[in-house]
């Protein structure tokens, strides 16, 4: 009788626990298959749009029905996708899933109508617009994400405190809880950096756990997903390599006949005839430098994981100056370079695009004889790098959307080939990438854009 006694509250103690502890596996397996198959869902629902956006780009240039049908298969795939969030029945991304499903809908609808003869800049805006909400529900998904994972950590915060009281009872009991405590949250700490190196887009490390069955098993279903994303990171890749040669080779023969035309090699234009073949040859001058920045952007968006390698900035800044060499003498511009050199860990051709964005957009609009300058220097835990000029700066109305895709500034210098408004948005998505950020500074003269660093990326070389 008194060993019953003794032993009861052992008993009571250890069938409290065990429930926990079931509850909180069921929990974290169910919480944690609902994340994956969100993150995978929100990413193609991303994906898709893109696709869905090139589709009838290319649909309204080259008025070919096939790919309207492959526009419409996109579409819906898109929508199938979009509602399987909605089934999910989550207050919080109910309505931002059907806002989205909305706005898709009634754009699709003047496309529709409108056919081949829809604007593609109205194209372009309404796909803005529908990204940014898309943008807006993964973001949504992440905070789903962090409460889930809170949630996950508070039941196993309060299972330990259940633990150690039963402790207070019977010493024997605090064993149990270590026992109990490390065999659930030591496989969920596993997952939980793994889960977010998949939100990151990191998908090159499998996933692997030690542990109950019901984790392990969870671990297989998120290690296959990522073998699906993975997957499908490639495919995009081959297929922009294979739209970047299918769209340069006859832009290629484009520009050449039209250079032809223009400098009069195939015979004397009249006056009507130059105008037109330099528009053509002015346009296709514009088309080919947005190819580029799309293909540009489109490789920072892949590129989720930077390179362990290093640049020089003396070196990214000279190569830059070369290719630019001929704007600059044209202009008689002065470039004034940092009397230091650095050496950043920053993968060597996303620095030198980030410099080259820089670089270009003051030498397109400094004036005459201009000074263009790019200081650089440590300050506390950071590494900054400015470029600046003494053109006609950004308007205040201007300074908000400067690093939005597409963005024209309302002042723009007279130039043959207008920007694509690309360039400011990739170096933005390339600094990001390595925890930096940039700005637009105030300038007195000028625009001034600074650029910073986490100290720890940058190494002072010696001067110039």
């Amino acid at each position: 009788m008194g060993f019953t006694l003794v032993g009861l509250p052992l008993v009571v103690a250890l069938g409290l626990a065990l429930v926990r502890i079931e509850q909180l596996s069921v929990q974290g397996t169910g919480a944690i298959q609902q994340v994956s198959r969100l993150v995978y869902v929100s990413r193609q629902v991303s994906q898709l749009l893109n696709n869905m956006e090139r589709g009838a780009s290319q649909y309204l240039v080259l008025k070919d029905e096939a790919l309207w049908d492959s526009y419409l298969r996109l579409r819906e795939e898109f929508r199938q996708l979009a509602t399987e969030m909605v089934t999910n029945n989550n207050p919080v991304i109910e309505p931002a899933v059907a806002r989205l499903l909305r706005q898709e809908q009634s754009l699709h609808q003047e496309l529709a109508e409108a056919s081949v003869d829809f604007p593609i800049a109205s194209l372009q805006q309404g796909y803005s617009k529908l990204n940014n909400q898309s943008n807006d529900l993964f973001r949504l998904n992440r905070r789903i994400i962090d409460e889930e994972i809170e949630a996950i950590e508070q039941k196993a915060d309060q299972l330990r405190e259940t633990l150690l009281q039963s402790a207070l009872v019977i010493p024997a009991s605090l064993l149990i809880a270590i026992l109990f405590v490390r065999l659930i949250t030591g496989p969920i700490n596993q997952l939980k950096p793994q889960i977010r190196r998949l939100e990151r887009g990191d998908f090159d490390r499998p996933v692997t756990v030690r542990g109950a069955s019901d984790i392990v098993e969870v671990a297989e279903i998120l290690e296959a997903m990522r073998q699906q994303l993975l997957a499908l990171e490639k495919q995009k890749t081959g297929f922009i390599r294979h739209i970047s040669h299918e769209l340069k080779t006859p832009l290629a023969a484009i520009r050449e006949g039209a250079e032809l035309l223009y400098d009069g090699t195939t015979g004397k234009l009249n006056p009507a005839q130059e105008e037109v073949s330099a528009i053509i040859r002015d346009s296709v001058g514009r088309l080919q430098q947005l190819i580029e920045d799309l293909l540009n952007f489109n490789m920072v968006l892949d590129n989720a994981r930077a390179l362990k390698q290093s640049a020089a900035l003396a070196s990214a800044l000279h190569k830059v100056i070369a290719d630019r060499q001929l704007q600059i003498q044209s202009k008689s511009l002065t470039i004034s370079l940092p009397d230091s050199d650095y050496l950043l860990r920053i993968n060597p051709e996303q620095l030198r695009v980030i410099l080259d964005n820089l670089i270009s957009n003051a030498v397109k609009f400094s004036p005459s004889e201009g000074t263009v300058r790019v200081s650089a220097g440590f300050e506390s835990t950071l590494w900054w790098l400015r470029v600046s000029d003494q053109g006609p700066g950004v308007q205040p109305d201007d300074k908000d959307q400067v690093f939005e895709p597409f963005f024209q500034s309302s002042v723009q210098p007279q130039t043959k080939v207008k920007g694509s408004g690309l360039g400011l948005t990739i170096t933005r998505e390339l600094i990001e990438k390595y925890k930096g950020s940039i700005r637009l500074q105030e300038s007195s003269e000028g625009c001034c854009f600074e650029i910073r660093f986490p100290a720890t990326l940058v190494e002072q070389k010696k001067h110039v």
